[in-house]
């Protein structure tokens, strides 16, 4: 989660507010702050494909906003739960540990348009005859036996893995304080000056 930290910028502001703009100004910082982190919200997805390899539909909805209000004067960007269980280690890297007996690594298998593994793959590989999970010198992963005019052959279609190593590739903050940067001031002028024309 990022929180915006804007104080400094509100308080070159303020000194030269009226008083009654003063007055609507924390109303202002709320709807600023909210619009700037729903800014950093759209260019954190944008580069979610310049980044990572072909994200998903569920990968790119993946960032969400808390508002600020009057009361709370923050609003943070934030990945959602079900999607930071994976894409922890695509922003921190670090060992990512198998759920169950081991992580599986396709090897010599069809993936989907995403470059995954379809859901059902792993049962319907092993419901085959000539496919089977175990060890072959010393390589654990699941096989497909071949046969052929020379002679019979295994093909590993999938691999089995106690951990695989990420590294960071994808600048979560950089990316966010970019886009706060850029937005911040414009936006709360903005809900200043939309406050004011309520107030009148």
């Amino acid at each position: 989660m990022l929180s915006m930290s804007v104080k400094s910028n509100v308080d070159a502001v303020r000194k030269n507010l009226s008083d009654i703009a003063k007055k609507q100004l924390p109303f202002a910082v709320a709807k600023g702050l909210t619009a700037t982190a729903k800014d950093a919200q759209g260019q954190l997805a944008k580069a979610l494909p310049t980044q990572l390899d072909r994200p998903t539909p569920f990968t790119m909805r993946a960032f969400a906003v808390k508002p600020a209000t009057k009361s709370t004067p923050v609003a943070s960007v934030f990945v959602r739960p079900d999607q930071w269980k994976y894409l922890t280690y695509q922003f921190e890297g670090g060992d990512r540990k198998p759920p169950g007996r081991a992580l599986v690594v396709p090897r010599n298998i069809k993936l989907n348009q995403f470059g995954n593994m379809q859901r059902r793959a792993i049962k319907q590989l092993l419901a085959k005859k000539n496919v089977f999970s175990g060890v072959v010198n010393g390589v654990p992963g699941i096989y497909l036996r071949k046969k052929s005019a020379t002679g019979n052959s295994l093909q590993l279609l999938v691999g089995y893995a106690n951990q695989a190593r990420y590294r960071s590739r994808y600048p979560f903050r950089e990316i966010a304080e970019g886009a706060i940067n850029a937005t911040f001031n414009r936006n709360l002028r903005r809900a200043l000056d939309e406050a004011l024309a309520s107030a009148r």
